[in-house]
């Protein structure tokens, strides 16, 4: 029998990519940790589309980070976290002062 995965991966301070198999398959998906530049947005799951919470991956199995050359894992960083920290403020904090 195998331990219940509490949906947190290994390393969860850092965004990055990791294996992880729900029921939409083996899949690697995005964390994204303490580093993610949105504070609402952080210690939640990513596949693209759907944002997840680690209580949502109770029930998937998780296999670890995605192995990533240097290369690869600096560009990484460089770009995905520089993106996100670029976006405009969500439509509530642009709107402030109306009511």
């Amino acid at each position: 029998m195998t331990t219940q995965w509490d949906g947190i991966p290994s390393q969860p301070e850092r965004s990055s990519w990791h294996w992880v198999e729900d029921a939409s398959g083996l899949r690697p998906l995005l964390w994204r940790g303490d580093d993610w530049p949105d504070a609402l947005d952080r210690r939640e799951w990513e596949d693209g589309v759907v944002v997840c919470a680690p209580e949502d991956m109770r029930e998937a199995i998780y296999f670890g980070p995605v192995a990533m050359p240097p290369a690869v894992a600096r560009r990484f960083a460089s770009t995905r976290l520089a993106l996100a920290a670029a976006q405009p403020p969500h439509f509530w904090e642009a709107w402030r002062g109306v009511s």
